[in-house]
Protein backbone atom coordinates (compact mmCIF):
# COMPACT_ATOMS: atom_id res chain seq x y z
CA UNK A 1 0.00 0.00 0.00
CA UNK A 2 1.62 3.59 -0.79
CA UNK A 3 2.22 6.18 1.88
CA UNK A 4 1.10 10.18 0.58
CA UNK A 5 3.07 12.38 1.47
CA UNK A 6 2.04 16.35 1.01
CA UNK A 7 4.96 17.63 0.86
CA UNK A 8 5.32 21.78 0.90
CA UNK A 9 7.21 25.43 1.89
CA UNK A 10 4.72 27.83 3.70
CA UNK A 11 5.44 31.03 5.75
CA UNK A 12 4.45 31.10 9.49
CA UNK A 13 1.19 31.49 8.71
CA UNK A 14 0.58 28.92 7.28
CA UNK A 15 1.16 30.81 3.20
CA UNK A 16 2.40 28.34 0.22
CA UNK A 17 2.23 31.25 -2.25
CA UNK A 18 3.11 34.74 -2.58
CA UNK A 19 1.20 37.61 -1.09
CA UNK A 20 -2.20 38.85 -2.42
CA UNK A 21 -2.02 40.16 -5.66
CA UNK A 22 1.11 38.71 -6.39
CA UNK A 23 0.60 34.77 -6.03
CA UNK A 24 3.22 33.71 -8.07
CA UNK A 25 5.89 35.18 -6.37
CA UNK A 26 7.11 32.81 -3.88
CA UNK A 27 10.60 34.04 -4.45
CA UNK A 28 11.10 36.54 -1.64
CA UNK A 29 10.35 34.51 0.98
CA UNK A 30 10.74 30.81 0.10
CA UNK A 31 13.98 30.65 -2.22
CA UNK A 32 16.33 31.25 1.41
CA UNK A 33 15.19 27.89 2.74
CA UNK A 34 14.49 25.97 -0.42
CA UNK A 35 18.44 26.82 -1.31
CA UNK A 36 19.17 25.72 2.69
CA UNK A 37 16.43 22.39 1.97
CA UNK A 38 17.47 21.72 -1.19
CA UNK A 39 19.34 18.22 -0.67
CA UNK A 40 16.81 17.03 1.73
CA UNK A 41 14.43 17.28 -1.14
CA UNK A 42 16.71 15.94 -3.22
CA UNK A 43 16.54 12.64 -1.54
CA UNK A 44 12.83 12.76 -0.98
CA UNK A 45 11.82 12.81 -4.88
CA UNK A 46 14.47 10.23 -5.45
CA UNK A 47 13.60 7.69 -3.04
CA UNK A 48 9.58 8.39 -4.29
CA UNK A 49 7.72 6.17 -6.20
CA UNK A 50 5.34 8.34 -7.60
CA UNK A 51 4.16 11.82 -7.85
CA UNK A 52 0.91 13.17 -7.70
CA UNK A 53 -0.14 16.90 -8.29
CA UNK A 54 -3.05 18.98 -8.91
CA UNK A 55 -3.65 20.64 -12.89
CA UNK A 56 -1.95 23.97 -11.88
CA UNK A 57 0.96 22.38 -10.62
CA UNK A 58 1.47 20.63 -13.04
CA UNK A 59 1.15 23.13 -15.46
CA UNK A 60 4.14 25.03 -13.64
CA UNK A 61 6.42 21.75 -13.22
CA UNK A 62 5.91 20.71 -16.95
CA UNK A 63 6.97 23.74 -18.31
CA UNK A 64 10.45 23.89 -16.67
CA UNK A 65 11.71 20.18 -15.22
CA UNK A 66 11.63 18.21 -18.67
CA UNK A 67 14.00 20.74 -19.70
CA UNK A 68 16.39 20.92 -16.67
CA UNK A 69 19.97 18.22 -16.34
CA UNK A 70 21.12 17.56 -13.14
CA UNK A 71 19.91 14.92 -10.21
CA UNK A 72 16.84 16.81 -9.22
CA UNK A 73 15.91 16.97 -12.93
CA UNK A 74 16.16 13.26 -13.05
CA UNK A 75 14.60 12.58 -10.26
CA UNK A 76 11.79 14.75 -11.38
CA UNK A 77 11.61 13.12 -15.05
CA UNK A 78 12.02 9.70 -14.58
CA UNK A 79 9.58 9.39 -11.61
CA UNK A 80 5.96 8.43 -12.35
CA UNK A 81 3.89 11.59 -11.80
CA UNK A 82 0.02 11.78 -11.60
CA UNK A 83 -2.35 14.46 -12.68
CA UNK A 84 -5.50 14.76 -11.11
CA UNK A 85 -7.80 17.72 -11.56
CA UNK A 86 -11.27 18.93 -12.04
CA UNK A 87 -10.87 20.60 -14.81
CA UNK A 88 -12.73 18.33 -18.01
CA UNK A 89 -10.90 20.72 -20.65
CA UNK A 90 -7.95 18.51 -19.40
CA UNK A 91 -7.89 15.45 -21.28
CA UNK A 92 -4.00 15.21 -22.12
CA UNK A 93 -1.17 15.67 -19.88
CA UNK A 94 2.56 15.51 -20.97
CA UNK A 95 6.17 16.20 -19.85
CA UNK A 96 8.47 16.76 -22.48
CA UNK A 97 10.32 13.87 -24.18
CA UNK A 98 9.51 11.91 -20.80
CA UNK A 99 5.78 11.62 -21.61
CA UNK A 100 5.59 7.55 -20.71
CA UNK A 101 6.32 8.95 -16.87
CA UNK A 102 3.23 10.93 -16.65
CA UNK A 103 -0.78 9.68 -16.45
CA UNK A 104 -3.60 11.62 -15.70
CA UNK A 105 -6.62 10.95 -13.01
CA UNK A 106 -9.47 10.90 -14.66
CA UNK A 107 -12.56 10.25 -13.53
CA UNK A 108 -13.80 10.20 -9.26
CA UNK A 109 -10.83 11.48 -7.83
CA UNK A 110 -11.66 9.06 -4.52
CA UNK A 111 -12.04 5.65 -6.45
CA UNK A 112 -8.30 7.22 -8.51
CA UNK A 113 -6.22 7.66 -5.54
CA UNK A 114 -7.27 4.33 -3.47
CA UNK A 115 -6.23 2.76 -6.80
CA UNK A 116 -3.25 4.38 -6.86
CA UNK A 117 -2.13 3.69 -3.19
CA UNK A 118 -3.25 -0.02 -4.01
CA UNK A 119 -0.53 -0.08 -7.03
CA UNK A 120 2.22 1.81 -5.40
CA UNK A 121 4.16 0.31 -2.98
CA UNK A 122 6.08 3.61 -1.62
CA UNK A 123 5.70 7.01 -1.26
CA UNK A 124 3.52 9.09 -3.39
CA UNK A 125 4.66 12.55 -2.94
CA UNK A 126 2.33 15.26 -3.32
CA UNK A 127 4.00 18.78 -3.80
CA UNK A 128 2.27 22.16 -2.89
CA UNK A 129 -0.67 21.19 -4.73
CA UNK A 130 -2.91 22.89 -2.31
CA UNK A 131 -5.98 22.22 -3.35
CA UNK A 132 -5.81 18.34 -4.26
CA UNK A 133 -3.72 17.65 -0.88
CA UNK A 134 -6.83 19.32 1.26
CA UNK A 135 -9.32 16.92 -0.91
CA UNK A 136 -7.16 14.15 0.06
CA UNK A 137 -7.23 15.13 3.81
CA UNK A 138 -10.66 15.59 3.80
CA UNK A 139 -11.30 11.63 2.45
CA UNK A 140 -8.16 10.46 4.93
CA UNK A 141 -5.95 10.01 2.21
CA UNK A 142 -2.84 11.63 3.01
CA UNK A 143 -0.53 9.58 5.60
CA UNK A 144 2.27 12.06 6.16
CA UNK A 145 2.70 15.99 5.91
CA UNK A 146 6.17 16.87 4.98
CA UNK A 147 6.26 20.70 5.67
CA UNK A 148 8.94 23.61 5.14
CA UNK A 149 8.11 26.65 7.54
CA UNK A 150 9.73 29.61 6.43
CA UNK A 151 10.56 32.61 9.17
CA UNK A 152 8.14 35.22 7.38
CA UNK A 153 4.65 36.47 7.69
CA UNK A 154 2.64 37.26 5.10
CA UNK A 155 -0.58 38.16 5.90
CA UNK A 156 -2.07 37.55 2.79
CA UNK A 157 -2.08 34.98 0.21
CA UNK A 158 -3.38 31.24 -0.35
CA UNK A 159 -3.45 29.40 2.93
CA UNK A 160 -2.23 25.57 2.32
CA UNK A 161 -5.06 24.41 4.77
CA UNK A 162 -7.85 26.85 4.30
CA UNK A 163 -10.51 23.82 3.41
CA UNK A 164 -10.30 21.17 5.91
CA UNK A 165 -13.53 19.79 6.74
CA UNK A 166 -12.92 18.74 10.01
CA UNK A 167 -10.42 18.22 12.95
CA UNK A 168 -7.17 16.10 11.34
CA UNK A 169 -4.52 15.05 14.57
CA UNK A 170 -0.86 14.24 14.01
CA UNK A 171 2.35 12.86 15.42
CA UNK A 172 5.91 14.69 14.96
CA UNK A 173 7.72 12.43 13.80
CA UNK A 174 11.09 14.52 12.22
CA UNK A 175 12.64 17.78 12.54
CA UNK A 176 15.51 19.62 10.42
CA UNK A 177 16.27 22.70 11.22
CA UNK A 178 18.23 24.70 8.12
CA UNK A 179 20.54 26.61 10.11
CA UNK A 180 21.29 29.33 7.17
CA UNK A 181 17.80 30.24 6.08
CA UNK A 182 16.11 30.00 9.64
CA UNK A 183 13.38 26.96 7.57
CA UNK A 184 12.11 24.09 9.57
CA UNK A 185 11.39 20.95 8.20
CA UNK A 186 8.39 19.52 10.44
CA UNK A 187 7.38 15.94 9.40
CA UNK A 188 4.03 14.68 10.29
CA UNK A 189 2.55 11.40 10.48
CA UNK A 190 -1.63 11.52 10.16
CA UNK A 191 -3.10 9.79 13.36
CA UNK A 192 -5.90 7.56 12.28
Amino acid sequence: MGKIIASVSCTLDGVYTGPEGDENNMVSWAMPGIIDSTTDNLVMFQNADAILMGRVNYEGLASYWPFQEGEFAEAMNNTPKYVATRNRELTEVQWGDFGDTISLLAGDLNERVATLKSDIEGSIIVPGSAGLVQSLLNAGFVDEINMIIHPVVLGSGKGYLDSIAARKDLKLIGTQLYETSGSIRLRYEMVK
